[in-house]
């Protein structure tokens, strides 16, 4: 078995698992996302900690990875307002978000790394957008 079908899957079951765990608690704000973040902190510490990495970030590499977690902490606290809204099912308001983050993925890998556009993952794209509009609330 090809190991990154392991990751889908525990990526699948991790994250489309936290925000239904993450709405029952009905805490949110940024009260919730901070909670989030230090709770992920530990897999991640205890990861570190049994895998060290002789690789050393360069400058360069570890602003990029600040803006990035800077982006991210952005995300979650709108991903956490919005799983623990009640204007929206969970079951259109989650994969609505998740969809949209695939669409700015998908395209952003096209024109920042310059990966090919292929009729696979513009159909994809189009599936996407699709799934959004069926799902979108009334």
């Amino acid at each position: 078995m090809n190991i990154e079908y392991l990751y889908v899957a525990i990526i699948a079951l991790a994250w489309g698992g936290y925000p239904l765990v993450a709405r029952s608690s009905g805490i949110s704000g940024p009260i919730g996302a901070l909670t989030l973040s230090l709770a992920s902190l530990v897999p991640i510490v205890l990861s570190t900690w049994w895998q060290p990495s002789a690789l050393r970030p360069t400058a360069p590499g570890l602003v990029r990875q600040v803006i990035a977690g800077f982006m991210m902490g952005i995300g979650l606290l709108a991903f956490n307002a919005l799983v623990n809204s009640r204007r929206w099912d969970s079951s259109v308001s989650i994969p609505i978000a998740d969809t949209a983050m695939l669409i700015v993925a998908v395209v952003g890998a096209m024109l920042f790394f310059a990966e090919p556009v292929t009729t696979r993952k513009v159909v994809g794209l189009a599936l996407l957008v699709i799934g959004i509009v069926v799902l979108r609330p009334k």
